[in-house]
């Protein structure tokens, strides 16, 4: 069922659509078109079907960021994910987006993906189906093609321009989890 604002519910998985042209979801599907809260949306046979339009699978692109562009430092503690999950304002709260981050440097940046899929499992519980079906793609190290540039080439700038305030957050929990723009470093 579509939840509205690009976003597509099917019993707790979020399937989310961005225009051409827009940053690209690890959880999306790239295409022109717009649901309204409540649609009926049917998958299957790789496609979708809303409105009597057919949305089949197009070009491929990897979510997963090769971590090339960052300096690579140890981790903070592991977040409060009680005191954030779920917490904050936003399509995908804010405390979400930040426990979103983290969970992608530590599969990233340090090779801990157990332990990220520990962290975003108790968050899940704890929050939205949307932020729920991202945080267990970060768990993977699959992201937001605005965290691509800030991983792949050390720029925060798309970063700190994707969402309200999501872009900020996932910043905020990669550079936790220990990732540091060397672009900065070399700087210092």
């Amino acid at each position: 069922m579509a939840l509205g604002n690009g976003h597509i519910d099917f019993a707790g998985y979020v399937v989310s659509f961005t225009r051409p042209g827009r940053p690209r979801m690890p959880n999306g599907i790239e295409c022109d078109l717009e649901l309204r809260r409540g649609e009926p949306v049917l998958a299957g046979r790789g496609h979708l079907r809303a409105r009597g339009i057919k949305v089949c699978a197009g070009l491929e692109w990897n979510p997963r960021p090769g971590p090339v562009g960052v300096a690579v430092e140890p981790p903070a503690p592991t977040p409060d994910v009680a005191g954030l999950a779920g917490r904050g304002p936003g399509l995908t709260p804010e405390g979400d987006d930040l426990l979103a981050g983290f969970a992608a440097g530590l599969t990233l940046l340090h090779g801990r993906s157990r332990d990220a899929a520990e962290l975003a499992e108790a968050a899940a519980a704890r929050t939205n189906s949307l932020s729920a079906t991202l945080l267990r793609h970060a768990a993977r190290g699959e992201l937001p093609e605005a965290a691509h540039a800030y991983l792949e080439r050390g720029s925060d700038k798309e970063l700190l321009a994707w969402g309200h305030s999501s872009g900020r957050l996932l910043l905020h929990g990669l550079q936790l989890a220990g990732a540091r723009s060397a672009v900065r470093q070399a700087r210092r």
